[in-house]
């Protein structure tokens, strides 16, 4: 299981990283689309616990936020934030 997460978070974190757009929409569905890669590469029951902990982070992500600290260029604040979306998840 935290081999998923660890490669949920690398995935998370390419996707987000990768949008130059910056919009808050894009970076999303960049996120769904990685959680739905990783989901198909697993097992069914791998898959659907992924699946769970990555909508999780979705829901818990803050977009808006995260677009503007990657217009910016806020490394630490674009981490804060993918960060507290684990934590929110975690408990």
């Amino acid at each position: 299981m935290k081999k998923s997460i660890a490669v949920l978070g690398v995935i998370f974190g390419l996707a987000a990283g990768s949008a130059n757009a910056g919009d808050a929409d894009i970076l999303k569905q960049m996120d769904v689309r990685a959680c739905q890669a990783q989901t198909q590469v697993q097992s069914k029951e791998e898959g659907e616990k992924t699946q769970k902990a990555c909508e999780c982070e979705i829901e818990n992500t803050d977009y808006e936020a995260l677009s503007e600290a990657k217009k910016k260029g806020d490394l630490a604040k674009i981490q804060k934030i993918n960060q507290e979306a684990k934590e929110a998840c975690a408990e």
